[in-house]
């Protein structure tokens, strides 16, 4: 009697953990204040199979939503939906989420609704500042490390002129790595640091996927001020006769001039053209284009207090910029950088730069195709050199000057841009980019390259 009892206690029980649950969003509470990514989450039991949600804001239906595109939280028997408010620039204030469970029956004539919920949420992404501002400046930890997550894609657009022809867009490579950023030492106002690449870093050129998981990294040694300036620079790629191939990464830290700051403060910047493998003082570092800074807002990013700041140019370089077979020589060129310093950590956590180049080259100099580049980078720059400061210079200018001893010439050169960085390859001969047409005399054609790179602080180690 006592067994068959406790087997149907073990049934009821059963039957009331697979009970659907109501639909409710149970997470966050109604009124909350929310900032970023906020999670909506509601009860996994309470979709069925089939189910989908609808998603409305501020009575404006947004998009349906199926269970598997959700994340899921076992633990706390979760979907999760993320509604990403910076990214959607949702602007401050109350805003309404409400969330509609929909069936989705086989063989039935349409969905039904099955359930409703909403919450109105308080977002507060900004961040008020004191009227006197906020003083700005690097705080230089020894001991502290920062490691970043880098991405980068580099694409290239050719247009004929008058043509009449469509412009053809190539993605000439995706580049990911995460690098330290290192303290070692601070003093008289000056930090000593260093820059390091953490394998593997993967790279994607002619849809060739490349994991370098090389251990032979070479830091880049900086001497930096609170402010950001770089005193010297030196890197150490020739410490082993050893080694074959080195890799490097140095990062162009935005100028912070030690002041406070407020929402609209402008003033005058620099983003340098950086090489890794160029040493010295810091007018040797690189070279250095003008641009124009402001302060938007403060505002939160990736959980911190940030100052976010714009760098912007719009305008020739004046320099000639050498991407293998083609020359760009004083490219137009938009920059645009967009700067999360973290003024309570003292660092920053994120950069974040589009740049877009534009030349023109006659297609008789190319015969049949393209030539590929041979290597341009720039700061975060990632590549690798051999010996010295690099043993060939017709590759390119950034990150990319001489290849190691038996890497192989002619492959493929990563592109970088301007202050925004990239993924730095072999000098030598060039390659070949994906692409490229037959001649057509002597029309010419826009040569258009588009880098878009996004440094976020990863973890602090």
């Amino acid at each position: 009697m006592m067994k068959r009892a406790a087997i149907g206690l073990l049934m009821l029980w059963g039957a009331a953990a697979i009970a659907q649950a109501p639909f409710t969003i149970v997470r966050p509470q109604d009124g909350a204040r929310v900032r970023e990514v906020v999670q909506i989450r509601v009860p996994i039991r309470s979709i069925p199979q089939g189910g989908f949600i609808g998603v409305s804001i501020n009575g404006k239906f947004v998009e349906a939503v199926a269970p598997a595109a959700l994340d899921t939280d076992r633990e706390r028997g979760h979907y999760i939906y993320r509604w990403d408010t910076k990214r959607l620039n949702v602007p401050d204030g109350e805003h309404t989420i409400e969330l509609t469970l929909y069936s989705n029956p086989e063989g039935g004539s349409g969905a039904r609704v099955l359930g409703r919920s909403s919450v109105r949420l308080q977002v507060e992404n900004e961040i008020k500042a004191p009227a006197e501002g906020i003083f700005l400046r690097y705080r230089w930890t020894p001991g502290k490390t920062y490691r970043y997550d880098l991405k980068a894609t580099i694409k290239e657009i050719n247009e004929i002129q008058y043509s009449g022809l469509t412009p053809e867009e190539t993605i000439l490579g995706d580049f990911s790595f995460k690098g330290d950023l290192q303290v070692l030492d601070f003093r008289s106002n000056l930090g000593l640091i260093s820059w390091t690449p953490v394998p593997p870093a993967i790279e994607i050129m002619g849809g060739q996927v490349n994991a370098i998981t090389s251990d032979r990294m070479a830091p880049v040694y900086q001497e930096v001020e609170t402010t950001g300036r770089v005193r010297y620079q030196v890197s150490r790629v020739a410490d082993s006769a050893q080694a074959e191939v080195y890799y490097y990464w140095v990062e162009d830290l935005p100028l912070l001039p030690p002041r406070r700051y407020k929402p609209g403060d402008r003033w005058s910047a620099t983003i340098a053209l950086n090489n890794p493998l160029r040493s010295g003082q810091a007018s040797e570092v690189g070279d250095l284009i003008p641009v124009a800074a402001r302060l938007e807002r403060f505002e939160w990013e990736q959980g911190y207090k940030c100052a976010k700041i714009i760098y912007e140019f719009t305008g020739n370089i004046p320099t000639t910029l050498n991407l293998g077979g083609v020359q760009l020589e004083k490219p137009k060129s938009i920059i645009r950088r967009e700067v999360y310093f973290a003024y309570d950590l003292g660092q920053v956590i994120r950069v974040k730069t589009t740049t877009q180049l534009e030349g023109r080259v006659r297609q008789e100099q190319f015969g049949g195709g393209f030539g590929g580049p041979g290597g341009f980078g720039g700061p975060p720059g990632f590549g690798r050199g051999q010996g010295g400061f690099g043993a060939d210079d017709e590759g390119g200018m950034m990150g990319s000057r001489g290849g190691g001893r038996g890497a192989p010439r002619g492959g493929p050169g990563a592109l970088g841009a301007p202050g925004a960085g990239g993924l730095g390859a072999p000098g030598g001969q060039p390659g070949g980019f994906a692409g490229g047409g037959a001649q057509t005399g002597a029309r010419n054609i826009i040569n258009r390259f588009s880098f878009e790179v996004d440094m976020k602080l990863f973890r602090i180690l």
